[in-house]
């Protein structure tokens, strides 16, 4: 276990803001953050001289009434930092005011089978709160129980009457009491009852209380510790260089004799798709990293135009895998009548995570085992990558989990920690690799381009009679999961909203059509599909209500008469944005709705988007957000705040700015000078409505994205008459109505 102080000792020789900040924090007292791979067993903990007891997986407590929570998932930003242990803490009637945060890893206890994934401990989905609310609950109430069997026993009395708060035990009717600290010891060696008693709702002081973030004071002072702080004895660092073009490989490094010589290089390592330069320190490392002469295999060409066309090809001609087929949509739609047909484009995007990837690895040779410290958001994803390379079993590569800088999905692909695990098995001592941003946007694992090509056929009431809805694009699928792509027939990710359509249709046929990129590598990024297909879906759903005459907002209602809980978040959002009031001078209105289904179906959650947008100096700002959202019973409501905020910034980022282009083999973005992020000045003011529920915790991380960018090309078209279909969207009136004059913002309606 290396904690916060230990990893922080070794100052830079030119003390940096944030190094400054947390000589500051030391003075003054601060949140530790302990960096754990797993908990000792209580006994071996105490053979040790460790003060702490284990009670189960998730809980140890001090002689001190200190209470040390486990924290399985990684903390992203997402704030399951505070969120987790509150509910731990509350069944266990924890003094919240004495609790402390680990991050804890390698234990069954920490890990899910979601998504018909192999069973394995890592963030992604926005499934934390719904994996492991039930499942944190017990391990608290199992915990509470046992310190009260042994309480009642001091006191002589049943346990039924004593009660528990603020980490004591206590008997009302003497006034006696003990605190948790006193009883740890006798309680762990009490077995665990599988099925303890719960607390009814009323009795929560913690779950649902807007408690404040435990990570933010050592964020705010530095002393918490990221990937990027990371320091262990002995230490090197790497740079990594990675080829001009995307899939390209090392062949050779004419000069490598030269590079190795220079004064405080420790050797120059060739990886599968990298060469890496380790030294004393990153910049020594950097600076002759910058200056290897490589010879690279550049492999197969990507460019964005012909990528572009292929989609475009294989919309009209290609034949999709079914993913859903409801009664006769092509049939209807061939007979003609009120017929709509439009097409829509989404590009390749990056996660440009403030942190770049970096990871610290020391492959020990001699004892057969790896040990990882970094902001690892797959766990066990690193083990059996690790542990395959060096033949190894999963079990041998130790995981120290530290605090994410953003991740959005990037840091669940281990391809930076194997690059760090190379160079410290080459040069046997641990390095921390760490990617320059120029590398990591280049060679980045993207979020697939995508085309839609969306027709319906009207009844004489306006709603659609049928639908057939083509998605042509990259398939994650069909590289990442072969087998699961290859039994279905399709990408589901490609059709996130659309297999399953939350809408009523009576006829309906959806397909998915792989145009493969052998040398683009994607992932999952924060949304997955849904990014691309809802945009698709809320636009033409939009052009819909269009052609039949109907306001958009009924238009919905209409569609999702059969779902009392979607209408009611539809029915809020509008009302608490004044939508149905004359809108202020200038002001341009736009809406999207969104179903978010986890993956594997894990939670529903209902969100919906009314934003206001004015345009100021030809530029499109927008002003306001309202989101409602009903993602089940609310452990902390700033928290779904946070997420919500979080998530609508980073939608306006890739609705307005975000495409990653391709053109001589390689990316043509490098830095956020030319990949930007949303400006602070940008950024709407957000109002986020949290519906009340009695259903169980569900996603809230990634459910404000989708629908934003289709609200956002309504109130475009409201605002100048021309609907834009493909993003990034136009930023500026000039831009939109050159778009019309393209021809790029057409649909058909016969």
């Amino acid at each position: 276990m290396i904690a916060a102080e230990r990893a922080t000792t070794n100052a830079p020789t030119s003390p940096s803001r944030r190094h400054w900040l947390k000589g500051m924090s030391l003075t003054v007292g601060s949140l530790m953050i302990p960096i754990s791979a797993s908990w000792l067993a209580s006994p071996e903990a105490r053979a040790a001289g460790d003060a702490l007891v284990e009670i189960n997986d998730w809980i140890r407590i001090d002689a001190d009434g200190t209470t040390v929570l486990g924290l399985s998932q990684c903390e992203v930003g997402q704030g399951v930092y505070t969120g987790l242990p509150q509910v731990l803490a509350d069944e266990l009637d924890a003094d919240w005011r004495r609790v402390r945060v680990e991050f804890v890893t390698a234990r069954d206890a920490y890990r899910t089978a979601a998504a018909n994934e192999a069973l394995q401990q890592f963030v992604g989905a926005s499934m934390s709160a719904t994996l492991f609310y039930e499942r944190l609950r017990i391990a608290g109430a199992q915990a509470r129980e046992a310190l009260v069997t042994v309480a009642a026993r001091r006191f002589g009395v049943r346990t039924t009457n004593c009660v528990t708060k603020d980490g004591r035990v206590l008997h009302p009717q003497s006034g006696r009491s003990f605190g948790y600290g006193e009883l740890v010891t006798e309680a762990a060696k009490l077995p665990l009852n599988p099925h303890p008693r719960l607390k009814n709702d009323s009795a929560h002081a913690l779950i649902g209380k807007s408690v404040a973030r435990l990570d933010t004071p050592p964020k705010v002072d530095g002393s918490a510790v990221f990937g990027i702080d990371v320091k262990v004895p002995d230490m090197l660092c790497g740079a990594i260089r990675m080829a001009p073009t995307s899939g390209g490989v090392p062949l050779s490094v004419r000069n490598r004799d030269e590079i190795q010589s220079r004064k405080g290089v420790h050797g120059v390592v060739l990886a599968k798709d990298a060469v890496i330069v380790v030294a004393d320190d990153y910049w020594r490392a950097k600076r002759a990293c910058d200056a290897l002469d490589v010879e690279w295999n550049a492999g197969p060409a990507a460019d964005s135009t012909t990528i572009l066309a292929q989609r475009r090809e294989a919309l009209m001609h290609a034949r999709g895998g079914v993913a859903t087929n409801i009664g006769d949509a092509q049939g209807l739609i061939a007979a003609g009548g009120k017929v709509v047909t439009a097409e829509y484009h989404t590009p390749y995007i990056v996660h440009a995570t403030m942190e770049p990837v970096n990871a610290t690895v020391h492959v020990r040779k001699d004892k057969g085992e790896i040990e990882v410290w970094g902001p690892i958001q797959g766990q066990d994803k690193v083990r059996w990558a690790l542990g395959g390379i060096f033949k190894l079993p999963p079990e041998k590569v130790i995981v120290h989990t530290t605090f994410l800088g953003g991740s959005f999905g990037r840091k669940y692909v281990p391809d930076f920690v194997i690059h760090a695990a190379v160079a410290s098995a080459a040069v046997g001592r641990p390095v921390k690799v760490i990617r320059s941003r120029e590398d990591d946007i280049r060679h980045g694992f993207y979020r697939p381009c995508a085309s839609g090509r969306f027709q319906a056929v009207l009844g004489n009431d306006g709603l659609p009679r049928a639908m057939h809805l083509r998605v042509a694009g990259q398939s994650m699928y069909n590289v990442i999961k072969k087998d699961h792509y290859e039994k279905a027939g399709y990408d589901e990710t490609m059709l996130d909203g659309l297999y399953d359509l939350v809408y009523a249709v009576p006829n309906l046929l959806v397909e998915g059509i792989d145009v493969p990129q052998p040398n683009i590598p994607v992932s999952f990024m924060r949304s997955v599909g849904s990014t691309s297909s809802v945009f698709f879906l809320e636009s033409f759903i939009d052009e819909l209500a269009d052609a039949a005459g109907i306001d958009a907002i009924d238009y919905r209602k209409r569609l999702l008469r059969h779902d009392p809980l979607a209408t009611r978040v539809i029915e809020t959002t509008v009302t608490s944005a004044g939508w149905h009031a004359k809108p202020r001078p200038g002001v341009h209105r736009g809406f999207g709705y969104c179903t978010y289904t986890g993956r594997g179906a894990a939670f529903s959650t209902y969100v919906a988007v009314a934003v206001e947008l004015r345009i100021v100096n030809d530029r499109f700002k927008i002003e306001r957000v309202v989101c409602g959202v009903d993602c089940g019973r609310s452990i902390n409501p700033n928290l779904i705040r946070a997420n919500i905020e979080g998530g609508i910034g980073f939608a306006l980022t890739n609705t307005f700015k975000s495409q990653i282009t391709f053109a001589n083999g390689g990316v043509e973005q490098s830095n956020f000078g030319d990949y930007p992020l949303l400006y602070l000045v940008e950024m709407p003011k957000i109002e986020t409505v949290i519906l009340p529920s009695d259903r169980p915790p569900q996603g809230c991380g990634e459910v404000s994205l989708p629908p934003m960018a289709p609200a956002v090309a309504q109130a475009i078209r409201r605002a100048t008459g021309v609907r834009p279909r493909s993003m990034p969207l136009p930023q500026t009136v000039t831009e939109a109505h050159a778009l019309a004059s393209s021809g790029a913002s057409e649909s058909r309606r016969t």
